[in-house]
């Protein structure tokens, strides 16, 4: 037998003020993804790396698995593939599939 003081779970929800949040958050997650936010973080995420890399004087190389947009093509040096978790901490396999050797020359030219 439950407490009649005791709120209820039905009690604590406010179903107009959830709904009124979801269409929040839905209409703001779409206003994100509008092609117009997604071509600006990408431009605003490609002026980063060419600063970083002329600051520390360092090449771009792309990830061709999505990242070559990044980089203009007179600036990008080299290619490589990495998927989005390689090096991630707890992340301790290997792929033979993702050796990315072609980056070593690159490497050691400009300094390891």
């Amino acid at each position: 037998m439950t407490d009649s003081k005791q709120p209820r779970v039905s009690d604590l929800i406010f179903s107009s003020a959830t709904d009124e949040i979801k269409r929040f958050a839905k209409e703001s997650r779409r206003s994100a993804l509008s092609v117009t936010n997604r071509l600006r973080s990408i431009n605003q995420d490609a002026g980063f790396a060419k600063r970083i890399s002329n600051h520390y004087k360092l090449p771009l190389v792309a990830n061709e698995r999505c990242g070559s947009w990044y980089i203009d093509p007179d600036d990008k040096v080299q290619s490589a593939y990495f998927k989005s978790t390689d090096g991630h901490a707890g992340q301790w396999s290997f792929s033979l599939r993702r050796l990315n050797l072609q980056v070593l020359d690159t490497i050691a030219q400009y300094g390891g």
